[in-house]
């Protein structure tokens, strides 16, 4: 990361988390898919498009109105839509809860109206349950209706004045902005190549040429082998003055916090393959973000260190991630994640949370501008495009579905693995408790690996007939694998807080 991002990375204010995203991938190494990331920003709006060719608007307040009480109230909107022609515009509204007096605001009992120029009105739909992703946790959000969504949408594209208002029950009044949603609605149009077509939000015609379709996500496999342990012979290198040097040469090649000769350097050295180590130190720091940077480096002292990425925040077991606050009041966060393959670190996950608007602590929405289907070992769906035709025929459907499934165990693994480490940090005042927490969490594993196949097995036996037997048996694992993956995720958290 050069200096002037670093500085952004420190202190920018209003909405820029989603843009030192995008600007740090014109500085970083390509690895992955970044390259089809698309994103704009204009006003109150912003649009990002991730490698999927999915696409998410997002609007805002405007900072500067405030209501008729003479409040500052946040609110945003969330319009997401897949690529690919008659793909359904979804939307989803949340209203600001972040205080600065340390009491957030709770809106989750009231009754919310959406009002469009004081003559449409319709009734929000109630919170829905808060979810993980990526570890952050998002909640406050309401789903609107198909009618919500299309009259919003209307609103969003008028020409002259339009006032876009949501009250409470409890009195509160919320303003969305129009500034610039027209000019980011048409980006997203043109990003999915819709405009002048009958799908088009905001340029409508007759074309049917240029429409984008949906793209698979990249499926990165992790090698089925384990990692191997770092040995004490490996640990010694911390205090080998060569090898030292060799990591004091590459440090002072792509970071700033450079230890002057006489002082020690402090790094981190980890086994990843027989011939292979990680090994991390810090880079640079600013006010509230960090980064450290990570080398895969070849135990042939005549093979220099390859820089993996200048901003890392951890690395464990094949994974490295970045994580970055947009401001010290953290109301909006970017982060990435590489994986090992086998071969070289690819960016598996980029993300960010909206803009810095005082919606939620850690942001609004997750807004995914790379994503992937990490799985460990083979791919069970290995020459299907699940996007495609292939995905709706009997054996393409058992092989996505067990693609999908094989996903989520690895992230049931590393929810598992990340208890298990948190237990035995030096930093956990309750490590006696959660040890014991997590001996018991790894025996209800077991146990509900014999509840998920039994219970998906008389599934399988009520409700299936034939060539759909199969599908139904797999189908009912995902669903099972995703509810307990949302378990650990909870558990985790309560732990750690």
């Amino acid at each position: 990361m050069n200096n002037h991002l670093k500085r952004i990375a420190s202190g920018y204010t209003v909405a820029t988390s989603l843009a030192l995203l995008s600007m740090s991938a014109l500085v970083m190494p390509a690895h992955g898919v970044e390259g089809e990331v698309q994103s704009f920003f204009h006003g109150d709006w912003e649009v990002a498009c991730d490698n999927t060719h999915t696409c998410r608007a997002v609007g805002y307040h405007n900072p500067e109105q405030k209501n008729e009480a003479g409040e500052y109230s946040p609110v945003s909107v969330i319009f997401t839509r897949a690529a690919g022609e008659h793909a359904k515009v979804k939307g989803k509204v949340k209203f600001g809860t972040l205080s600065f007096d340390g009491e957030d605001k709770q809106t989750s009992n009231d009754t919310i109206t959406l009002s469009i120029n004081g003559t449409y009105q319709s009734v929000l739909a109630p919170e829905l349950p808060a979810y993980q992703e990526k570890g952050i946790s998002f909640s406050g959000e309401r789903e609107l209706t198909d009618d919500q969504v299309s009259e919003l949408l209307k609103a969003l594209t008028m020409k002259g004045r339009v006032s876009i208002k949501f009250d409470s029950s409890a009195g509160d009044e919320w303003y969305l902005s129009t500034k610039g949603s027209t000019a980011v609605l048409l980006k997203m149009d043109d990003f999915q190549g819709l405009v002048e077509t009958p799908f088009a939000i905001v340029k409508k015609g007759q074309v049917s040429k240029g429409i984008v379709e949906p793209k698979q996500a990249p499926v990165i496999l992790m090698p089925a082998q384990a990692i191997p342990v770092t040995t004490a012979a490996d640990l010694t290198l911390v205090a080998n003055a060569d090898f030292s040097q060799r990591i004091r040469t590459a440090l002072t090649n792509a970071c700033d916090n450079v230890p002057a000769e006489d002082e020690p350097l402090k790094f981190e050295v980890a086994r990843l393959t027989s011939n292979k180590l990680v090994v991390s130190t810090m880079c640079w720091s600013a006010a509230y973000n960090y980064g450290q940077a990570v080398w895969l480096v070849d135990d042939d002292a005549e093979i220099a260190p390859v820089l993996v990425t200048d901003s890392a925040v951890s690395y464990a077991n094949g994974v490295i991630d970045e994580f970055m606050r947009g401001r010290g009041v953290g109301d909006c966060l970017s982060a990435r994640r590489y994986i090992w393959n086998g071969s070289e670190f690819v960016l598996a996950d980029s993300y960010t949370t909206g803009a810095c608007r005082e919606i939620a602590p850690g942001g609004a929405w997750y807004i995914p501008t790379t994503v992937s289907t990490v799985i460990n070992g083979v791919d069970p769906a290995a020459g299907i495009d699940c996007e495609s035709e292939q995905a709706y025929s009997t054996q393409g459907m058992v092989k996505c579905a067990q693609r999908e499934l094989a996903s989520l165990e690895w992230q049931m693994s590393e929810q598992l693995a990340e208890i298990e480490r948190f237990s035995h940090a030096d930093y956990n005042v309750n490590a006696d408790k959660s040890r014991e927490a997590a001996m018991a969490i790894g025996q209800a594993q077991q146990a509900w690996r014999t509840f998920r196949n039994d219970e998906c097995k008389v599934l399988q036996l009520v409700e299936a007939e034939g060539s759909m037997s199969l599908p139904i048996f797999v189908g009912c694992q995902v669903d099972l694998t995703q509810k307990r993956l949302q378990q650990l995720q909870l558990t985790k958290q309560s732990l750690m807080y």
